[in-house]
């Protein structure tokens, strides 16, 4: 079976496709939650890095059915080589923007200096995401229905 990565940009729409994916059986992670990640200081920023040990033992098992992993850190590259597709999930910085401070799931982008960050990140990080990912999925014009529908498809060839 395969593993597939999803990434993008905070406010993209990761956990509602993980949500989705969780609901109709599937072993979907979203790395938000949980000690997926670990809080770092890299080059004295503090920042939260996947934890690489942990997603690399999941991904080593055979798996019986498809994993799909969301996250976005810094060092999600390195796991890269583990994964059968990295999968970035897209939208206009407008759209992040509106979407991270009216959602209810997660706190993060409702303070002015998230927001600044988030513009930031938007800017620097996103064509980065892009080089990496195998397909890109635009959630503007995209259902969390039919995002998670294809992933079925790309997760069962």
């Amino acid at each position: 079976m395969k593993s597939i990565y999803i990434t993008g940009m905070s406010g993209t729409g990761k956990s509602s496709v993980i949500q989705h994916l969780n609901e109709k059986g599937f072993t979907a992670i979203d790395t938000d939650y949980g000690d997926w990640k670990e809080f770092s200081l890299s080059d004295g920023t503090p920042e939260w890095l996947l934890n690489e040990e942990k997603v690399k033992k999941l991904l080593s098992k055979p798996l019986a059915s498809p994993v799909f992993i969301a996250g976005c850190c810094s060092n999600q590259v390195n796991l890269y080589p583990f994964f059968d597709h990295i999968l970035l999930l897209s939208t206009s910085l407008e759209t992040i923007l509106e979407r991270v401070l009216t959602r209810t799931s997660n706190p993060y982008g409702q303070l002015a200096h998230e927001r600044d960050e988030i513009i930031r990140n938007f800017k620097n990080i996103q064509p980065l995401l892009q080089e990496g990912a195998d397909f890109e999925f635009n959630t503007e014009v995209m259902t969390v229905e039919e995002i998670a529908a294809l992933l079925e498809q790309l997760a069962i060839k």
